[in-house]
């Protein structure tokens, strides 16, 4: 197995910044990205309920009218009569559950504003949605830096630079024009 395999093993990489972190941790050491949120399960757990149900009564349906196809042929058997009657009722208390549950998604939908993902921003140099918290995208970008660019295209590789990165999306570094500590001759590294 080769060191990479192993590293993957162990370690995960981070959606937000791309940097790898313990596997077992739910959040990112680096930029603070938080995984999928106990309220993601509980998404998760209610749709499942709710399939589920439609599941039940679908099945409790198909129970029904193959209890009336055998009603119909021995109509005299108090036997099928009776469960036949036990089958509509349990059909319809889930279809009552059924709706009650859907109605109430529906109003949960209308009344709740919709989820927002952990990411709130997006990086103007490769579009990625990032976290608040987080100041710098894995392209180099730094938010809210007054940092400009020396050229409009990299010099290592052409490619056209937005004003404010601080690497290029080849990796190469671009030095910033901002004076330090108002020193004009001093630049940011």
């Amino acid at each position: 197995m080769t060191d990479e395999a192993l590293s993957t093993l162990y370690r995960k990489s981070c959606p937000s910044c791309a940097r790898q972190y313990a596997r077992d941790s739910r959040a990112c050491p680096f930029c603070g990205y938080v995984e999928a949120l106990a309220s993601e399960s509980e998404h998760d757990q209610e749709r499942l309920y709710g399939e589920y149900l439609a599941a039940r009564f679908k099945q409790a349906h198909d129970e029904v009218e193959r209890l009336r196809r055998a009603s119909a042929l021995h109509p005299e058997d108090r036997v099928h009569a009776r469960a036949l009657a036990l089958a509509v009722a349990d059909m319809e208390a889930l279809g009552r559950d059924l709706g009650a549950y859907r109605q109430d998604q529906h109003e949960t939908a209308r009344t709740e504003p919709p989820r927002r993902a952990t990411a709130d921003k997006e990086c103007p140099v490769c579009a990625a949605t990032l976290p608040k918290s987080v100041g710098r995208c894995a392209c180099g970008y730094v938010f809210g830096a007054e940092v400009v660019a020396t050229s409009n295209t990299c010099p290592h590789c052409t490619a056209p630079v937005v004003s404010g990165a601080e690497r290029c999306t080849c990796g190469y570094p671009l030095v910033a024009t901002s004076p330090v500590s108002g020193i004009p001759s001093l630049r940011r590294r």
